[in-house]
C-alpha cells in the first residue's frame, strides 16, 4: 500500500514538472516569435584598467550596446586614442575652436547613438558661425571628479581646447570621489583616490596598483546562469525585472543564477548608499566628499586656466529630481531620521555653492528640464530603467549650454 502511495505521489510530481517544462517551452518560443528578448550576444568589454585613471576605454574596442529592458541599441566604437569618438588628432592643423567635455556615462552616452550624444548635438548647434567648433567628447562610465582631472593633466591638454566643460552629475560624483565612500559602495578599491590635508589636496601614488583581490571562489551556479544567458531568450527577457525583486535578488544573486550583475546587487539596500546624496544637513562622510569635490574643481581650474584654456560646469541632474512622481516612488525607501531630512536641491546647493565661492561659470540643467518634463506631450528625458538621458534629454541639454555658452561670450578665444 505505502509502496502504491509513494508512486502515485511520483507521478504526480513527474507530471507536474513535465507541465512545467512544457509551459517553459511554450514560453520560451512566443519570446523568440515576438522578438522581445535582449540579444543573446553579452555586452562588449569597452574598459581595461588603467595606471592613473584606474580604468579608460579600451582604444579600437566598441560592439552592440543595449538595454537589457529593450530602451535602447546603440553600436559603440572606440577611437584609437580610448574616446567615445570619431578619430581626432592632438593636432589642430585647421585651428577649429575645440571644447573638451570632461564627465561620466551622461558625458560617454552609450544608450545612443554617437551623433545623438551630448557633446555630438553640442556641436551641430555651434557649427556655422564664423569659426568651426569641435567637441570632443572626454566621459567615461563611473568616472568621478578625480579622474576627470587627471584626464585632462595627463591627455586632455593634448588636445588644446580652448574650452573644457565638466559635467558634474549630482546624484553620486561626490561619492565618487571621496574614498570611504566609493569603496564601501563597491566593495573594491578601483582607482586612486585623492585626500584632504590640512585643506590642500594630497596627490595619490601613481601608477596605481589596486590591492589584491580576496580570491574568493565564483558564485556555484554563475557558470549555469551564464549557459542560459547564451541560450535561453525567456531567461534573458526575465531576468532583469527578477533582480528588481528584493527577495529574489538576495535569494538568488549569490548563487549567480541572475548573472554577474545579480551578484553584484545581491545585497543592495532597498535605497543605495548614492541616495544619501539628498540628506540634510549632510553625514559627517559626505560633508568630506563635498568638501573633497570642491578641492578638486579648484584644482581642474587652476590647471585648464594654466594651459590657456577655460573652464565651465554643466550641473546633471538625476531623474527623480525632474520627475516629482520618481521622487515620491524614492522618497518611500528614505529612513525617517531625527537628524536629517531628504530634499532633491540638496546636491544643486552644494555644487552652486562651491562654483560660486571659486568664481566659475556654471549651468544648472535643473530647471530646464523640469520646465520641459512639465508639458505632457514632452518626449521622456531619461530611459525608464535606465537613468541615463535619452536622445531628447541629450538634445535638451545641447540647447541649454548652446544658449548659456552664446549668453557668456564664452565661444571666443581667450
Amino acid at each position: 500500500m505505502a509502496v502504491n502511495q509513494i508512486g502515485k505521489v511520483l507521478g504526480r510530481v513527474a507530471l507536474a514538472l513535465l507541465g512545467l517544462a512544457l509551459a517553459l517551452l511554450l514560453l520560451e518560443g512566443g519570446v523568440r516569435l515576438l522578438g522581445i528578448s535582449p540579444p543573446a550576444d553579452p555586452l562588449p568589454p569597452l574598459w581595461e584598467p588603467h595606471p592613473y585613471l584606474g580604468w579608460f576605454h579600451t582604444p579600437n574596442s566598441g560592439g552592440l550596446w543595449y538595454s537589457e529592458y529593450g530602451e535602447y541599441q546603440a553600436d559603440v566604437r572606440i577611437n584609437t586614442r580610448g574616446l567615445r569618438d570619431r578619430e581626432i588628432g592632438y593636432d589642430n592643423p585647421d585651428n577649429v575652436y575645440r571644447i573638451l567635455v570632461l564627465g561620466d556615462s551622461y558625458a560617454e552616452g552609450l544608450q545612443v547613438a554617437l551623433e545623438q550624444t551630448f557633446a555630438k548635438q553640442l556641436e551641430a548647434r555651434l557649427t556655422g558661425g564664423s569659426r568651426a567648433v569641435e567637441v570632443i567628447n572626454g566621459g567615461v562610465s563611473g568616472w568621478g571628479t578625480d579622474q576627470e582631472a587627471i584626464f585632462y593633466a595627463i591627455e586632455g591638454f593634448r588636445y588644446e581646447p580652448k574650452l573644457v566643460l565638466l559635467l558634474l552629475f549630482t546624484r553620486n560624483d561626490a561619492l565618487n570621489n571621496y574614498g570611504p565612500l566609493e569603496t564601501a559602495r563597491v566593495k573594491a578599491v578601483q582607482k586612486p583616490f585623492f585626500e584632504l590635508e590640512g585643506g590642500e589636496l594630497v596627490v595619490p601614488t601613481f601608477p596605481f596598483e589596486p590591492p589584491p583581490g580576496t580570491g574568493s571562489p565564483p558564485p556555484p551556479l554563475l557558470a549555469f546562469g551564464d549557459w542560459l544567458r547564451a541560450r535561453s531568450a525567456l531567461y534573458r527577457l526575465t531576468t532583469p525585472y527578477l533582480r528588481k525583486i528584493p527577495a529574489t535578488r538576495r535569494a538568488l544573486g549569490p548563487l549567480g543564477l541572475l548573472g554577474g550583475v545579480g551578484v553584484a546587487l545581491a545585497d543592495e539596500p532597498a535605497l543605495p548608499v548614492t541616495f544619501e546624496v539628498y540628506q540634510n544637513p549632510p553625514s559627517a562622510e559626505w560633508e568630506e566628499a563635498w568638501v573633497l569635490t570642491g578641492a578638486l574643481v579648484r584644482r581642474l581650474d587652476e590647471e585648464v586656466k594654466t594651459r590657456g584654456g577655460q573652464l565651465a560646469v554643466v550641473i546633471v541632474n538625476a531623474p527623480e529630481q525632474v520627475y516629482p512622481e520618481r521622487w515620491t516612488a524614492i522618497s518611500k525607501a528614505m529612513a525617517p531620521s531625527k537628524n536629517h531630512s531628504w530634499d532633491p536641491g540638496t546636491p544643486n546647493r552644494r555644487l552652486t555653492a562651491i562654483l560660486d565661492e571659486a568664481s566659475i561659470p556654471y549651468l544648472d540643467l535643473l530647471p530646464i528640464f523640469q520646465e520641459v518634463a512639465e508639458q505632457p506631450e514632452a518626449p521622456p528625458l531619461y530611459f525608464y530603467f535606465d537613468f541615463h538621458w535619452s536622445p531628447a534629454g541629450h538634445a535638451l541639454a545641447a540647447e541649454g549650454v548652446e544658449s548659456f555658452l552664446r549668453e557668456r561670450g564664452m565661444l571666443n578665444d581667450n
